[in-house]
């Protein structure tokens, strides 16, 4: 399997256990969130990250710890309170309004704002292996992630649905940096925030039916780029032709028409 079929595979999993999280009463142990992912091959550091992530995850913001089951397991549980209510009740439409994105900037107010140095320090640690320096730098992410989703909502796609796919895009993306080591030349704050807007743009464009022919074609593009770029990273060199199909999962000619199509473009 292409590593990025792994990806997708991986982000979509991880959708599906967090829309479990929020909805279960009794949560998933450790063992029950690994079986979601028995077909993704998970470092001991990306499970931890996993692990990190769904502890916190929930709409908007994430300000309560799951509970330990009596048998002394972790859990996973949901814990979403009157916000998540209202998206159940079907209100989606507040998070479209401006006031309901200055709640949401008030709920998150308390999460701890790193200095240059901290963040520094963080993708450092991140790029040496670190599932908890991941959790951290995808928590200091959400308001930037709130900021962006603003400007994608819309009748058709609501504000809730952008920032979770906002904060899952800068997941997956901390998912494949970590342990990639510092020399690998990736700026970390950079790629969060290309991946938070990647993901939102994608999703606002599925969501509206604005993924069109020439939209495929651009996400291709914006796909080869990204595989581009990982794999120059992982090699120390530019990826051949071989390369980009196993990654991306395209064939050979596939790729030879996105680049004649883009013919003195980035690719």
């Amino acid at each position: 399997m292409s590593e990025g079929r792994q990806r997708d595979i991986f982000a979509e999993t991880l959708r599906e256990v967090a829309d479990i999280v929020r909805t279960s009463a009794e949560g998933l142990d450790r063992e029950e969130v690994l079986g979601y992912f028995r077909d993704v091959e998970l470092t001991e550091e990306q499970k931890e990250m996993v692990f990190e992530y769904l502890l916190n995850v929930q709409t908007g913001k994430e300000d309560t710890k799951a509970p330990v089951r009596e048998d002394g397991e972790d859990t996973f549980a949901d814990g979403n309170g009157a916000r998540e209510k209202q998206v159940k009740n079907g209100d989606k439409d507040a998070w479209r309004d401006s006031k309901a994105l200055e709640l949401y900037l008030e709920d998150i107010a308390n999460v701890h704002e790193y200095d240059e140095e901290e963040r520094e320090r963080l993708c450092a640690e991140l790029l040496n292996g670190s599932g908890e320096a991941a959790a951290k730098l995808s928590e200091s992410m959400l308001k930037e992630v709130a900021l962006i989703a603003r400007e994608y909502a819309s009748e058709k796609v609501g504000l809730e649905d952008l920032i979770q796919e906002g904060n899952l895009g800068i997941f997956v993306r901390l998912g494949e940096l970590c342990g990639m080591g510092e020399d690998c030349g990736y700026d970390v704050e950079e790629e969060m925030a290309e991946a938070a807007d990647n993901a939102i743009r994608a999703y606002a464009a599925e969501a509206t039916g604005e993924s069109d022919a020439a939209n495929t074609i651009a996400g291709k593009l914006n796909l080869v780029n990204e595989a581009k770029k990982f794999l120059r990273g992982q090699n120390n060199r530019e990826p051949s032709v071989q390369e980009l199909a196993d990654y991306t999962g395209m064939s050979i000619d596939e790729l030879d028409d996105i680049e004649s199509f883009y013919k003195g473009g980035s690719v």
